[in-house]
């Protein structure tokens, strides 16, 4: 992917009893909305959809759009990146199953809402969203961290 390249990204934010569903990198420990890389031709909505089945086999249903977000940062491997989330809020066909990685770079967790806050949770626009309680109040939010 070429640096000159805008990757949209799409995220679900799926809540059960007071957590939020997060994605944790195994090699670098910081943690993300679970979802993926919008291929081309393919909806955002398709796309987390694809995502949660391909990582940890799981049915959802997508449903509206929550809060949509800009970035622009560099990776610690020294390449720059400028991304557009698209985060969903998201539910699980069974709200009982197990949610288990079938990716080795990621694991799945729960985490308590009241500690999103004090979480290495990226980008830091939806850290702040989830601690403010937005998530659950519904809307949609923008938020662009890019500045011209």
């Amino acid at each position: 992917m070429s640096e000159r390249q805008i990757e949209l990204i799409a995220r679900a934010a799926i809540f059960r009893d007071g957590r939020v569903l997060l994605c944790r990198n195994v090699e670098s420990g910081y943690l993300f909305l679970p979802g993926g890389h919008v291929e081309f031709g393919e909806s955002a909505l398709a796309a987390v959809a694809r995502e949660l089945q391909e990582e940890a086999g799981i049915a959802v249903v997508v449903g509206g759009c929550a809060m949509v977000d800009e970035n622009a940062f560099q990776a610690a491997n020294g390449r720059r990146h400028h991304e557009v989330n698209v985060v969903f809020h998201v539910e699980l066909v069974d709200p009982a199953a197990e949610i288990r990685s079938r990716e080795s770079h990621i694991e799945f967790l729960w985490a308590d809402l009241a500690a999103v806050v004090d979480l290495d949770l990226r980008p830091d626009a939806h850290r702040a969203w989830l601690a403010s309680g937005a998530a659950a109040e519904g809307g949609t939010e923008w938020v662009s961290a890019v500045h011209s």
